[in-house]
């Protein structure tokens, strides 16, 4: 099925909070590291019911890439997730190992051993406080490959200000990962040697969508002026849709 169909069969059906847009636009970035033959495993740290995994899986599963999750599933038990990759034969065969705990009892090694390679794809997904995010971006950034991608999720968003402070931090220092673009509540950073590919390829694919309202917003500004579409982020130009 295509990226609309999976989005309204599989997505939709799956409890959580994810916006229509920044998920298809997801899609497309995860179809951009398929056809470049960008190799890696992809992690989420923060799963909830899946519904943001379901679309990592479906890459995963598409690549035959190894996929974890990393969570304390307090609030949902690991079978109910399981139960929302099996909502699809996209997603049901994929490769998958959960890791009931928090991120932070996680090492860079033992996380490598998991995943077997280094990441292509971290979705940043957990902990809102300060000291959990940062840590989370720290660790991230150990084992991001080096053409891979880290989706933050939360940045901006008032209520959960301590992603804030803590993205700010991070970027206090020089990085390996640059901001690439902001999408609907979702920060997307990646690795430097590839960071202006993927910028390019995020607006070329927000640009070239006729169903979203977003992207339709997204080109009358850009007729207007890049600066609607394009701002300065710690010294680095972001697309923001």
């Amino acid at each position: 099925m295509d990226n609309l169909q999976f989005q309204e069969g599989v997505v939709d059906k799956i409890d959580g909070w994810l916006n229509r847009f920044t998920s298809l636009r997801t899609m497309d970035i995860l179809r951009y590291q398929e056809e470049s033959q960008i190799d890696g495993s992809i992690l989420e740290i923060g799963i909830f019911c899946g519904k943001y995994f379901s679309v990592l899986a479906r890459s995963a599963q598409r690549t035959r890439s190894r996929l974890v999750g990393v969570d304390t599933f307090q609030w949902v038990p690991e079978s109910r997730v399981k139960e929302s990759l099996a909502l699809s034969p996209e997603t049901r065969s994929v490769d998958v190992s959960l890791l009931k705990k928090t991120s932070s009892e996680c090492s860079s090694n033992e996380l490598l051993g998991v995943l077997r390679d280094k990441a292509r794809f971290i979705s940043v997904d957990g902990s809102h406080e300060f000291e959990d995010v940062y840590l989370d971006l720290a660790l991230s950034e150990q084992i991001l490959s080096a053409k891979g991608i880290i989706a933050v999720d939360d940045f901006l968003n008032p209520i959960t200000l301590g992603v804030n402070e803590a993205v700010h931090k991070y970027f206090a220092q020089p990085r390996n990962v640059l901001p690439v673009a902001y999408i609907s509540n979702k920060l997307f950073l990646a690795h430097r040697s590839i960071a202006r590919k993927y910028s390019l390829f995020i607006e070329e694919s927000i640009v070239a969508d006729q169903t979203e309202p977003e992207s339709r917003t997204f080109r009358d500004s850009l007729a207007k002026g890049r600066h609607f579409v394009e701002q300065l982020l710690w010294g680095h130009q972001i697309v923001v849709s």
